[in-house]
């Protein structure tokens, strides 16, 4: 959307739009965008055009209201500029992502005592059985995704278990959902891509934060 759109959809937020109908003139518009009547009226039918709200002409003026188009366009502006402040704070990424099924073999990997006495070492608890799984959807969390591997972790050697070779797996303390403490896992070798992250934690994050497939999750990653 362009920049003066999505100031003219935030304005009219502001003076609840979005959740009922406002009666106002373009002229009134006007006044709040600091611009002509004809540029308020043009993007007020820009906006309808495009799907954002709806307008209905009335005795009394035109009655506007911000559609769920129009909504999820703000929202996703509001959780972009929520992650640029909330990553202010020092040493701090924020992800966030939707759960998803694994494949299995999270709980294998993390009862090799291998691994499990290397986390509790360095991450200061040892870790539920099991990883939990999420898909980051944006390219801003892609984004963050990727800077991970530019910074060093916390290092998790790998180690040989009878005939089996077990990578390396680097690691960062995460606050998952504001409540528990776990760690982000990156595997050495993983069949995952770059939209997948896994989180591992001293207790079942599903059961303790009532998790499910298509939850949506966010972590503070600390690096």
């Amino acid at each position: 959307m362009d920049a003066d759109l999505w100031f003219t959809l935030y304005e009219l937020a502001l003076r609840g739009a979005n959740d009922k109908s406002l009666i106002l003139s373009s002229s009134e518009l006007a006044n709040w965008l600091k611009t002509s009547q004809q540029t308020a009226a043009r993007r007020l039918k820009d906006l309808e055009e495009r799907g954002y709200l709806t307008r209905e002409i009335s005795a009394a003026g035109q009655k506007v209201r911000i559609t769920q188009i129009g909504i999820d366009s703000l929202r996703i502006i509001h959780e972009s500029l929520t992650k640029i402040f909330e990553a202010k704070e020092a040493g701090v990424l924020v992800i966030q992502g939707e759960v998803i099924a694994g494949l299995g073999e999270g709980a294998y990997y993390m009862q090799q005592e291998g691994y499990r006495k290397q986390f509790t070492e360095k991450l200061g608890f040892s870790p539920f059985t099991g990883t939990l799984n999420i898909r980051l959807k944006t390219e801003e969390d892609i984004r963050i995704r990727h800077q991970l591997d530019r910074i060093s972790g916390i290092k998790i050697n790998g180690f040989v278990s009878g005939e089996r070779t077990f990578g390396s797996v680097k690691c960062f303390k995460t606050l998952v959902e504001n409540q528990v403490e776990g760690a982000v896992v990156l595997p050495e070798r993983s069949h995952y891509n770059y939209n997948m992250i896994e989180v591992i934690a001293p207790i079942n994050l599903r059961e303790k934060l009532g998790l499910k497939n298509g939850s949506v999750v966010t972590l503070k990653v600390r690096v």
